[in-house]
Parts: structure tokens; C-alpha cells; sequence
């Protein structure tokens, strides 16, 4: 489709994708708080009009850029993670190197934690993650990459909280070398999952049957 003077024009599908797009952009190049409908649109080339028909609330088009952002993130990795432990800090490492969506992230755990519209949503991406990384580590006990003593649900749970709390820490701490910390946690971590969890014993159960 075409204008009347024969340029092309988009149909609101290519717009959403250049307004996503813009977005990433907004964020790498603005701090959280300074991005808004006005920022993506001008980082865009598109009215701010635009952007508020396309995305009406500023959480969907937050949950979307999100998830677009996080779609990218590994494609052009170099090497393949040995292990699911190696692909979190192959993650961290691309975070280093493009904090904007660490910032994202950030601003996102906010959204989760509230009752807003989409808040549900933003949980569900945590939940997510962290069924990702389960699936990860248990594929690595089954192949002999990774000696778990404990269910591989509270391993990935563990595992997740060292990953986002580095995050944090990253932007928070920006001298701070995550990723050797990252390294020296894990070690720790490893560590405590090849010793299994000792068995609770319900003492008042074991009263009443004796």
C-alpha cells in the first residue's frame, strides 16, 4: 500500500515492530525513568500519537519490548553454554555489555510486585524463567554435567537469585565485577546442591505411632 504521493505505508503490524524496536533503542540510550511515549516516538521517527494508539498503556508496551529484548538476547553468541550454569553467565555477560534491558528488568520487578493490569503478567515471565532454568539443570544431571542433591526446582530458584541480585548489584555498583562474582557464588552454590537435604523428622508423628 501506498500514499498518495507513492511512498509506502505501514500497516500498524510494521509499526508496532518499529515502535518495539525504538523502544530497545529509548532504553539503551535513556535512563528508565526518562523514557516515555514521547522518547520512543521521536527514537522511532513516529508521532507520539502513534505510539499511544498502537500501545494505549505504557505497562503493554513495556511487556512487549521486554519480551522482544529478551528474544534477542544469545543470538549472536560466539560458543555454545556448556551448561545451563555457563548460559546464565554468558547472560550476564550480555547484560554487562547492554545494561539497558537490566534497567528494564528492573523497572519491570516493580510492575510484578504491584496489583496493576498487567502485573500478572510480568510474574508470569519470572515463573517462566525459572521453569527454564529447572528443565536446564535437570537436562544437566541426567547428562552428567551438574551433581544435584536437591530437587532441580529449588537449585534453578537458587541459581536465579544469584543472577538477579548481580543485576541489581551492576547497576547499583557499576565498579563491581559481576561476573567474578558470578563465579565465586556459583562455586558456593555447587558446593551446597552435591550435599543432599537431610531428612526433617515430624518428631510429634513419631510420638503418636510409637
Amino acid at each position: 500500500m501506498a500514499d498518495m504521493h507513492g511512498a509506502p505505508v505501514e500497516d500498524d503490524a510494521s509499526l508496532a515492530e518499529r515502535i518495539v524496536r525504538g523502544a530497545i533503542r529509548a532504553y539503551r540510550l535513556h535512563p528508565y525513568h526518562d523514557v516515555d511515549a514521547v522518547v520512543v516516538a521521536e527514537t522511532c521517527g513516529l508521532a507520539p500519537e502513534v505510539v499511544e494508539r498502537l500501545f494505549p498503556t505504557w505497562d503493554a508496551l513495556l511487556l512487549v519490548t521486554y519480551d522482544r529484548w529478551a528474544q534477542l538476547r544469545g543470538t549472536r553468541r560466539a560458543t555454545v553454554p556448556r551448561c545451563t550454569v555457563d548460559h546464565v553467565r554468558m547472560t550476564l555477560a550480555e547484560d554487562v555489555a547492554d545494561p539497558g534491558l537490566v534497567r528494564v528488568l528492573a523497572g519491570a520487578v516493580t510492575i510484578a510486585a504491584s496489583e496493576r493490569d498487567f502485573a500478572e503478567f510480568f510474574r508470569k515471565r519470572f515463573e517462566e524463567y525459572v521453569e527454564e532454568l529447572t528443565r536446564g539443570l535437570q537436562r544437566d544431571v541426567d547428562a552428567g554435567a551438574e551433581q544435584i542433591g536437591i530437587p532441580a526446582y529449588q537449585a534453578a530458584t537458587q541459581l536465579l537469585a544469584v543472577y538477579e541480585g548481580l543485576q541489581v548489584q551492576m547497576l547499583v555498583r557499576p565498579y563491581l565485577d559481576v561476573l567474578v562474582e558470578y563465579d565465586r557464588a556459583v562455586r558456593t552454590l555447587r558446593q551446597g546442591w552435591r550435599t543432599p537435604e537431610p531428612v526433617s523428622w515430624d518428631l510429634d508423628a513419631a510420638l503418636v505411632r510409637s
